[in-house]
């Protein structure tokens, strides 16, 4: 499920990448299994791979305005193919996720395993009603509702106070995410 660079990395970084994933439920590793779901590990750019070698000099959808193009982001999801970069799983290191990888597949569960579920008018609802409560100023899940729905897995899944965060601040949403697996 987890590639790694043919180059060296950063064993440590890569070992609590894994250790993290590997806390997932089994019901959801099961399923990223059984759709083929990998997570490739880079050290470079993440348009630097074959698949995602299309977005070179792109700017992504709500960063217009940052000056960056898909070659500064640190993760992508969504697809079969979860690019993380190695030594960038915590906030502020490019992104403004709790955890990259957890906010990167989180994309791939929601649209590959549950059918874009983000998009249902019950998760809708709930976003509209607890997105300001989650998340104050951060445009970027205040705006899109399936990067709402990425960070409110990664919430979820990243650790106990995280997941109380969640469950404190939006009980719908930490509802809807428990209810997933």
């Amino acid at each position: 499920m987890v590639t790694l660079p043919k180059e060296e990395y950063n064993t440590t970084a890569v070992e609590q990448v894994k250790e993290r994933l590997g806390h997932l439920p089994e019901p959801i590793l099961t399923q990223l299994i059984d759709h083929q779901i990998h997570i490739h590990l880079v050290n470079g750019p993440i348009t630097d791979t074959a698949e995602y070698a299309h977005l070179k000099g792109v700017a992504p959808r709500g960063w217009e305005d940052t000056n960056k193009t898909w070659d500064d982001v640190p993760g992508v999801g969504g697809g079969k193919a979860v690019v993380v970069r190695i030594g960038y799983s915590e906030r502020g290191s490019g992104h403004g996720s709790i955890n990259l990888e957890l906010h990167e597949l989180a994309h791939s569960v929601d649209s590959i395993l549950k059918n874009h579920v983000s998009s249902s008018e019950a998760f809708n609802a709930i976003w509209n009603l607890e997105k300001g409560r989650l998340f104050l100023s951060e445009k970027y899940f205040l705006n899109y509702r399936e990067e709402y729905f990425a960070e409110a897995f990664a919430l979820y899944y990243r650790d106990d106070n995280s997941r109380a965060k969640l469950q404190r601040l939006a009980p719908l949403t930490y509802q809807f995410i428990e209810s997933l697996f």
